[in-house]
Order: structure tokens, then sequence, then C-alpha cells
């Protein structure tokens, strides 16, 4: 009976230590496109029961970029997805407002991600679909103007070019979360 008592108190203590750091609360990616919103994996269906259903939804999104060197870098991002509409068989997110941010890279090519020097609170917000399809708003920043500017872009092209960055496709990922303790 010892012997019993000794060896439940051991399994008890090993699931113990096996759950503790374990994330009970984890993400499933439950929906993945392509940025013409064609289905990479998972079922939009399921994608679609778990927003009908209330679930907590995350959604990221993949931004390739060329670099001055020709490499192109992959960067993501995810964030909740605070307001959500289904609409003829798709999900859309309303992605909340953040400080407008972008990539730094130093001389050295150590990456980092830094605020734009002249945003304000809430400068920038988008609403993305599974069909790939972001539309945002951004306030025009001094920084990228510049930056515009010093390419030589002449202040029409500076205009194109805020007003082609209001509609972008993406790659796109869609989790739920799964479970909660």
């Amino acid at each position: 009976m010892k012997k019993t008592k000794h060896l439940m108190l051991i399994i008890f203590l090993f699931k113990g230590i096996l759950s503790f750091g374990q994330d009970n609360s984890a993400y499933k990616v439950i929906y993945e496109a392509d940025r013409k919103g064609n289905a990479i994996s998972g079922s939009l269906e399921e994608l679609i029961k778990y927003v009908n259903n209330g679930n907590p939804i995350r959604v990221g999104w993949s931004l390739a970029m060329q670099m001055p060197d020709k490499e192109v870098i992959e960067m993501w991002h995810w964030t909740d997805a605070n307001f959500i509409t289904t609409l003829n068989g798709n999900v859309f997110a309303q992605v909340k407002g953040i400080f407008q941010q972008g990539p730094s890279f130093s001389a050295s090519g150590t990456a980092s991600v830094v605020l734009v020097s002249d945003a304000s609170a809430n400068s920038w917000v988008g609403i993305i679909g599974t069909t790939g399809v972001m539309h945002q708003k951004f306030a025009e920043s001094k920084t990228m103007t510049k930056m515009y500017k010093d390419m030589g872009y002449s202040d029409e092209k500076i205009k194109e070019e805020y007003k082609k960055q209001e509609t972008m496709k993406f790659k796109t990922k869609w989790t739920v979360l799964t479970s909660s303790k």
C-alpha cells in the first residue's frame, strides 16, 4: 500500500512538472491563405464556426520587403482580431489602432523594429480579410515622406505611394484559442 502511495505521488509530481510552464491557453492555426485569398491550409468554414461561437481570434499577416541589396525579407505581424465581420463566406478583422512602426537595419545588418519618429497614437488602423486584402489608414509620416523625397520621388509620386498602401494584399494566418484553464 505504501509503495502504491509513493508511486501515485511520483506520477502526480511528474505530471505536474511536465505541465508546468506549458501554455495552457494556446492558439491553434485554423486557416491560412495566400495573398490572393486562396487556402493554403485549414478550413475557412471551421474559422467561421469559431468566429460565430465568439472564440478569441488572432490574425497574422506576412509582409515581404525588397531590401536595397536585393534580398527579400519576410516580416510577420500578429494581433487580436478586435471587431470581426463575416461576409460572403469570408472573415474580416479590424485591427486596433497602433503607433506606426517599421523595420530598421544597422550597418552590420542587425534588424530591429522602431516607432516612426513622428507617429502619434492610433496613427495606423486596418481591416484584413481571409481574402488577403487589407484596407488601411494611416497618418502620413514626415519620416516616410522624407525617405521618399530622398529617393527622388516627386510630390505626386509620393501621394501615389501612400494611396497604393491604403489597399494591399497579404498572406494571412488565423488562429483560435483552443484551450484555457
